[in-house]
This record gives C-alpha cells, structure tokens and sequence, in this order.
C-alpha cells in the first residue's frame, strides 16, 4: 500500500508537474489578407482527357499587352488561374480578353474590366 501511495505521488509529480499556468498563454495575434482577383477557370466537364495542359492567354484590348499562365489539370477537376496574381507583373487598369487553350483548340474564353478598386466579369452567351 505504501509503494502504491509513493508510485502515486511520484507519477502525479512528472504527469502534472511540466504543465504552465493558463495566465502564461500566448495572447492571440491576428494578420488579415485580401485580394482582388479576376478567376478564370476551365473543366473537361466528360472527362474525357486523364490530364490535360491548359493554357490561359489574357489580352489587354486597348494595348495589345499579353499574359500566359499554363496549369496541369487532372481527369475532371477545374483548372483555375487568378487575374492578375497568377500571372507575370505589368496588368493594368483596362478590358481585357482572355480565352483558353487546349491541344492548340480554344476551350473557353470571356472578358472583363480589370482596375485596382473595382472588377467586373462578363461571360459570353454560350
């Protein structure tokens, strides 16, 4: 009976002896993120194709200013690209086409406005 109070008191020591006071936990800090992004997107809706290479092409209309971006996309999954933070540097406040490409066949495209502070998406009567 005795070894079984020590063995108690013994394991009570190292079970309950390394835990801190709640008054020492860390105090939540919180960061914030936001973004303006046009997504594209592209799906072989019958998968058809066990993976394809889809490549978007973005056009600025009023400067002839080009962006590409090319994603892997498996069996029937959306493929999906962000405008402009997928692609190179250099997008500016303007309408832009974009269409994409698969296996040199034009899949999919649209066009919208692109500035800073406000975006807006049109999608063509199919």
């Amino acid at each position: 009976m005795r070894l079984l109070i020590i063995l108690t008191l013994v394991f009570s020591m190292f079970a309950f002896g390394g835990s801190k006071a709640p008054e020492e936990d860390p105090i939540s800090s919180w960061q914030q993120s936001e973004s303006l992004n046009i997504q594209l997107a592209v799906r072989d809706k019958n998968s058809v194709m066990e993976i394809f290479e889809a490549v978007f092409i973005v056009e600025n209309i009023e400067n002839g200013l080009k962006f590409e971006k090319t994603i892997k996309v498996p069996d029937d999954d959306w493929g999906f690209v962000y405008f402009p933070d997928d692609f190179p540097p250099g997008a500016k406040d303007g309408e832009y086409e974009w269409k994409c490409v698969v296996n040199g066949n034009v899949v999919s495209s649209g066009n919208f406005k692109f500035s800073e502070n406000h975006r807006n998406l049109f999608i063509p009567k199919k």
